[in-house]
């Protein structure tokens, strides 16, 4: 089965990634890192849906949402665009041009 993260999961994830960040030395979680977090993502949520939250699947859900996060960073800083924290991007057909250029 595929790993299925909810909302939560994912904040106790990032949350604790986060609480571990001075010891990664470059910014990346070692190894150790995201099988402390594996442990205690089992713990936390011994009922979980899908696959088990391995070290690899951590590692991967932090490199998705790390990624997702620098895309609405750079959206935020390019100009043309708009964000809003509540609505997001707000695309429109208006502003069809910025994202033609932009993808």
């Amino acid at each position: 089965p595929a790993t299925i993260w909810t909302s939560e999961e994912e904040g106790a994830l990032v949350e604790f990634l986060l609480s571990e960040f001075s010891a990664s030395g470059d910014g990346n979680p070692k190894e150790a890192t995201f099988k402390a977090a594996a442990s205690l993502l089992t713990e936390r949520f011994p009922n979980a849906s899908g696959a088990e939250k391995t070290s690899d699947a951590c590692r991967n859900k932090w490199q998705s949402l790390k990624s997702a996060y620098n895309t609405v960073l750079d959206i935020k800083n390019t100009s043309g665009f708009t964000w809003s924290d509540e609505f997001g991007a707000g695309i429109v057909r208006k502003n069809d041009d910025v994202w033609d250029r932009y993808v």
